[in-house]
């Protein structure tokens, strides 16, 4: 027997093993199955930095966050630790939910980059077709993230149409990805390509873009929100705190003024996904909606939270030919984690609704591009 083949089969039990005690300690979980999903177990992207971060401690092995996409389960994971397969390659494809050779319905992350928190939501949409989600260039480490929202268009563009080559085209966003969407069906339909009503996910764009009421509804909001935070501490200490809240605090730069605030959320924040949360920023606070000649389809938090408009008709009216809103259970975070299963129920009937009325019909087709098709990384 080969002796590196030998170590090998000595190693991943030990590895196995000792995942399993990082897994149990990580998910609170026990027992852990060799074979149990992570993502079936609850996991979301705070647990994989955790994860990771333990790994790293017990076996000094550093690994992106995105290697749980191809390796959801200990056995696997053990064996890219061990070198029995090899590490994946970084993909802005995330296939969710597999399907047939109908038109894929794709997701499109939020802010943060990352596509974990919608695992739950993508494997309950009830389509025959695959649901993929997009991840941001810049997660993994290899590559700066992107810093706008059009070099984002035409990065994940490359890709979906590498991996379905004509329309009709099923493009949908969570929060900030939503924009992102909207602009991906904005370019098809410009290259004369069948696109279906993009599906925001409780999606707005920068607060200097909105109207001045809805700007100033937000504020009021946000102010009670934060007087009853502070509201049981001594005034003298609540209120300075509570107009830097209000206010941005003191001058510094914005950039600076977010690093520091996921850092107190998370110290533990990887710098690759610090990097494409400060991207994701930047390229929000350049973006300026255009009018968008077609219909969508918005679903609707039913409990905005204070830093959330509560009006999105007021927003996007004005910017799109029609729309559609759905109210879907939750804030703007717990949609898609609490109450997965209900925006997931949501999605598939915006998208089997349109299946027989798609937005833009090509009045040419375009030749079907010779690219070859990208492996996407799989949830």
């Amino acid at each position: 027997m080969n002796p590196a083949t030998r170590t090998k089969e000595i190693l991943h039990p030990d590895i196995a093993a000792r995942l399993g005690e990082i897994w149990s300690r990580t998910l609170n979980i026990s027992p852990i199955g060799p074979e149990d999903d992570f993502f079936d177990l609850g996991g979301d992207s705070l647990l994989a930095v955790g994860l990771f971060l333990e790994i790293e401690r017990e076996t000094g092995i550093s690994l992106p966050i995105t290697t749980i996409y191809d390796a959801p389960t200990i056995n696997a994971l053990a064996d890219i630790i061990t070198g029995e397969a090899a590490a994946p390659k970084f993909s802005p494809l995330v296939l969710l939910k597999p399907g047939d050779d109908g038109a894929p319905l794709f997701i499109v992350h939020g802010i943060g980059g990352t596509v974990m928190e919608l695992a739950a939501v993508g494997r309950a949409i009830r389509i025959p077709a695959p649901v993929y989600a997009l991840q941001a260039q810049g997660l993994d480490g290899s590559k700066p993230p992107l810093e706008s929202l059009d070099d984002m268009v035409a990065l994940y563009l490359d890709h979906v149409r590498a991996l379905q080559p004509e329309g009709p085209y099923r493009l949908s966003g969570y929060s900030f990805g939503g924009l992102v969407a909207l602009e991906m069906a904005r370019r098809l339909i410009h290259e004369y390509q069948e696109t279906a009503e993009p599906i925001l996910i409780d999606t707005y764009a920068h607060p200097d873009t909105w109207p001045r009421v809805s700007r100033l509804k937000m504020q009021a909001r946000r102010t009670v929100h934060l007087a009853g935070q502070f509201g049981r501490a001594p005034i003298r200490k609540s209120l300075p705190a509570l107009l830097a809240r209000l206010h941005g605090g003191p001058p510094k730069d914005a950039r600076a003024r977010l690093r520091d605030w996921l850092l107190d959320r998370n110290p533990d924040l990887p710098a690759p996904l610090l990097r494409v949360r400060e991207a994701g920023s930047v390229a929000l606070a350049r973006y300026t909606p255009r009018f968008y000649p077609g219909k969508i389809a918005f679903l609707k938090a039913s409990h905005p939270d204070p830093e959330f408009p509560d009006d999105p008709e007021r927003i996007w009216k004005p910017l799109v030919q029609d729309m559609d809103i759905r109210i879907v259970p939750g804030r703007h975070r717990t949609m898609i984690s609490d109450h997965a299963a209900a925006l997931a129920d949501h999605l598939t009937a915006c998208v089997l609704a349109s299946s027989s009325a798609p937005e833009a019909v090509s009045s040419r087709r375009t030749s079907p591009t010779n690219k070859p098709r990208l492996r996407p990384q799989t949830v």
